[in-house]
């Protein structure tokens, strides 16, 4: 498991625990931690696979 997808999960488990899951930030977040597709990429080409690129 990468960091990044350690961290989306994290984000994905707290929101679920605060019941915060009706959000793109929440179907976001649950997706990259799962490892999918980003559900809200950008312009930058790696964008549906990574949100980093720095």
């Amino acid at each position: 498991m990468t960091t990044e997808i350690r961290n989306w999960a994290v984000v994905a488990a707290a929101m679920e625990a605060k019941g915060a899951t009706n959000s793109e930030m929440y179907r976001r977040a649950k997706a990259l931690a799962e490892g999918q597709a980003d559900p809200m990429p950008t312009s930058d080409p790696a964008a549906p696979f990574s949100i980093t690129t720095a």
